[in-house]
């Protein structure tokens, strides 16, 4: 395997020269003017609703896990030196969230990467950071630790360490008693603007999409012949894995053992359109232990279809993320389901991708 820091170093000319120039002219315009999902880029089905994301715990001994095959999209990031990785499951609205769980510690981490949406955090408690983040922008998370079985459902002790899962049904019953909605621009203080005076569900328009997408991308050449067998080694107890499948056009997600990840919901494995691994330059914080993540713009891969595009991702001006090819052409990627997971060099993460030879094509 080859450290993702090296694979980085070829971005860094190219990140200079977005920052001077092109980088403030965005990606290309979506192929329809009609309102879109923010998160797959597909037909909308939930107007005027707000995002709602889950923290899920994602420990090796974490083998039952619901609602990863159904989220819109799922992010994975180290975001606690010498833990696990975490997973957060995002949803277009409580609506669309079935049981998912096990719930875990909020991180402001994903809170910020899901802010444009006017994101609905569920969480079992958080950190102080992450509960910083959310005193800081006045918002409010469904924690466990607040409403407990009013909620939130487990299948041991409530007082041990169980298996806390939630659905959307479960979390709408407690939304008016803390204040809280579902729907757009109908919740308080937001730590993204860009709706917060949303009067109507037209007010979907002005949210802007989490990645740029498009049904029909015009996209340069590949990186590579194809790639077919990814791993993100995250830490010694965190490594994520997915294999290509012809025959759906998706990639599936694999556990650090090599099985696959079932939604504990469906017994069905997860299922991926968009695989985005992006390199952000980390620091521990003031604890020793929380990571931060520069959010600004690094670079990164992007596989869709048994292909590989090599990336520089930046800061977006209409969507939380504005990605450029390796000649610094603003690009849009397919739409569909996606899992973005951020990694750094600081704790020695390597990502890998073979070819169908198995031959690793980061070489």
């Amino acid at each position: 395997m080859k450290r993702i820091w090296n694979l980085a170093l070829g971005t860094a000319v190219l990140c200079t020269v977005l920052l001077c120039g092109c980088a403030l002219s965005g990606p290309t315009a979506p192929d329809s003017a009609a309102p879109t999902d923010p998160l797959t880029g597909q037909e909308l089905q939930y107007p005027g609703e707000r995002t709602a994301a889950v923290v899920i715990d994602n420990a090796a001994s974490s083998t039952t896990q619901w609602g990863i095959g159904s989220a819109s999209v799922v992010l994975e990031a180290l975001t606690e030196s010498g833990q696990p990785t975490s997973l957060c499951l995002a949803y277009p609205s409580v609506s669309a969230m079935p049981t998912v769980g096990p719930v875990t510690l909020g991180q402001d981490l994903y809170w910020r990467l899901l802010s444009g949406q006017e994101v609905l955090p569920i969480q079992r408690g958080a950190g102080q950071f992450a509960r910083n983040y959310l005193d800081y922008y006045n918002l409010r998370a469904v924690d466990a630790l607040e409403v407990g079985r009013n909620a939130f459902s487990c299948d041991d002790v409530w007082s041990g360490a169980p298996l806390w899962h939630t659905s959307g049904g479960e979390v709408a019953s407690v939304l008016g008693s803390l204040n809280l909605s579902g729907a757009l621009g109908d919740h308080g203080s937001s730590a993204s603007s860009s709706a917060s005076t949303a009067e109507d569900s037209s007010a979907i328009s002005a949210l802007p999409a989490l990645l740029p997408q498009a049904k029909e991308p015009r996209l340069p050449e590949p990186g590579s012949r194809d790639a077919e067998q990814v791993q993100i080694n995250f830490a010694p107890q965190s490594t994520t894995g997915f294999a290509y499948d012809a025959a759906s056009g998706t990639y599936g997600m694999l556990r650090a053992d090599g099985t696959a990840q079932l939604d504990a919901n469906t017994g069905a494995q997860a299922q991926f359109d968009n695989l985005l691994v992006l390199y952000s330059a980390s620091s521990l914080r003031d604890d020793g232990t929380t990571l931060d993540y520069d959010l600004s713009l690094g670079g990164g891969v992007w596989l869709n279809g048994s292909q590989l595009w090599h990336i520089t991702w930046t800061q977006g001006t209409d969507s939380t993320f504005a990605f450029y090819d390796a000649d610094g052409r603003p690009l849009t990627i397919r739409t569909g389901r996606s899992y973005i997971a951020l990694v750094s060099s600081v704790t020695g993460q390597e990502l890998t991708v073979l070819d169908s030879a198995g031959q690793n094509v980061l070489n």
